[in-house]
């Protein structure tokens, strides 16, 4: 026997996530609506998310409690928060319940039809007419849940603009480094931005920077992922870009006694900035996924740094699987993670040798190693090259919503960063 197209976990999942991080539900207040449960009490309770959203009122346990009807036991709030899992995502579990609601549909549908077809209308052509009428219904419906009006768009905008104009600046993350920043207003949330360049010509260095920068400056939260550096290596420059004091001179132990005080103080600012590390070699897309979500979901998550990608596993790893086709996954992958979690994501890339060959060293966008698809799913790609030994320059070569252009870096030896 066959069974009807359901998930009680995802909808109870789904149900609780909202409970458990009320702004999650407008994330996905357009791809599921109450009519898509098929349980009766998570069904209940989402009807009562879109009573509450509708007047304006905060989602929590009490207002949900008073929302519900006689009927549907108040044990399904605390059920539905007991039941998120670890790391879960809101908007997996929504389109996991959409999803399902669709097919339930369909087999409406078909039966319909099949009744239509055994009743034998007057002729076929208004047989084919009802038929096709029917799954209309169907795919207008989940058309209209995916689709935004332009009226709701125009009133999105104009909030944005009002917001900038009381802030007063660009609502981007600053990565400390003014040219950069001048042409980008900052690292946007949603934007997956690309920094590639050739071994040791700086780019994990320009990573902390950045990072140092928006967590130590603007007390923004980030995570670094660092496949291929140790989470001390990586501690070990932000200390010495908090502190002052030189890479080698902290490595070494070369600790002078008129810099205590400046070791003291970078010591300070760094366990106050807040900062993850996260050093894992072999993670891949959906660990990652998984790891930034409950970060984002558990105090919250502003920059995600990724070094490097292509030192990613695939999810799918086989033995005869194409880099290429993997790192296209990756890429893919991020983009989406920047987008579902409102975020940018800084992703290090390396370049391919062509560049070397070049009379002024200067990379091009087809130098991107092993994949296309990282030109083509980045909103920005940032590139470093080396003109000459003690200089570093760095183009946004693609800005998918502004300007490209060039900038000198200051390189600070001592310390690994840029500024």
């Amino acid at each position: 026997m066959n069974v009807i197209p359901h998930d009680n976990k995802a909808e109870l999942s789904l149900v609780g996530a909202v409970l458990i991080n009320p702004a999650s539900y407008a994330e996905v207040s357009s791809t599921v609506s109450s009519s898509d449960f098929y349980v009766d009490s998570c069904r209940a309770v989402w009807r009562a998310y879109e009573r509450l959203a509708k007047k304006g009122l905060e989602i929590d346990a009490i207002t949900v409690h008073a929302e519900l009807p006689d009927s549907v036991s108040r044990t399904i709030i605390s059920e539905a928060m007991s039941a998120v899992p670890f790391g879960s995502s809101t908007v997996s579990h929504a389109r996991i319940v959409a999803d399902l609601a669709v097919y339930r549909r369909m087999i409406d549908v078909s039966h319909e039809l099949a009744k239509l077809a055994y009743s034998r209308p007057e002729s076929s052509d208004i047989a084919i007419d009802e038929a096709q009428s029917k799954l209309f219904s169907l795919t207008s419906k989940r058309a209209a849940k995916l689709s935004v009006p332009s009226q709701q768009v125009a009133m999105d905008v104009v909030k944005r603009l009002d917001k900038l104009m009381n802030l007063g600046e660009d609502p981007g993350i600053k990565t400390g480094i003014r040219g950069l920043d001048d042409i980008t207003g900052g690292l946007q949330n949603s934007d997956l931005i690309i920094l590639a360049a050739r071994p040791s010509v700086g780019k994990t260095a320009l990573a902390i920077s950045a990072a140092r920068h928006a967590a130590g400056a603007l007390n923004k939260r980030v995570a670094i992922y660092s496949l291929e550096m140790s989470a001390q290596s990586v501690g070990t420059r932000l200390l010495a870009s908090m502190s002052g004091i030189a890479v080698q001179d902290i490595l070494r132990g070369r600790i002078g006694s008129n810099q205590w005080v400046k070791l003291a103080a970078g010591v300070v600012r760094m366990m106050r900035a807040p900062v993850v590390i996260d050093d894992s070699p072999t993670i891949t897309p959906a660990e990652l996924r998984s790891r930034a979500r409950y970060l984002k979901a558990n105090g919250g998550l502003d920059l995600v740094i990724v070094d490097y990608l292509q030192l990613m596993m695939s999810d799918r790893q086989t033995k005869d699987a194409n880099r290429v086709i993997e790192v296209s996954e990756i890429s893919r992958s991020l983009k989406t993670l920047a987008r579902e979690l409102d975020v940018p994501v800084l992703a290090l890339s390396q370049l391919n040798r062509s560049s070397e060959h070049r009379e002024d060293g200067e990379p091009r966008l087809s130098d991107l190693r092993d994949s296309g698809a990282i030109e083509q799913d980045a909103d920005i790609v940032l590139m470093l090259w080396r003109p000459a030994i003690f200089q570093v320059k760095m183009k946004v070569a693609k800005h998918r919503n502004g300007p490209t252009g060039e900038v000198d870096l200051e390189w600070r030896k001592e310390t690994v960063e840029f500024r």
